[in-house]
């Protein structure tokens, strides 16, 4: 599993709330965080993470990610699923 392929994955499970804030691609970058910017509340970030655990057959460690402080930005999360890799 690519980072790359997972950044494709979050943009298109993200690709409708994207549009309807007007929060383009570009704008998410590695730092971006999923929920502190308002574009995920909690639990639609527990949801999507469930959906890409389901597509990539993986499970992620909830309780260390948010350890890390780091799990709800996309380098955090997409850190998180090539790790179970």
């Amino acid at each position: 599993m690519m980072e790359i392929e997972i950044r494709k994955q979050l943009i298109e499970l993200l690709k409708d709330k994207l549009q309807r804030l007007a929060i383009s691609e570009n704008e998410l970058g590695d730092g971006f965080d999923l929920v502190k910017s308002g574009l995920l509340n909690s639990l639609e970030f527990v949801d999507m993470v469930a959906s890409l655990e389901k597509i990539y057959d993986t499970e992620i460690d909830f309780e260390e990610g948010l350890n890390s402080g780091e799990l709800t930005t996309v380098s955090g999360l997409t850190r998180a699923l090539m790790k179970k890799r």
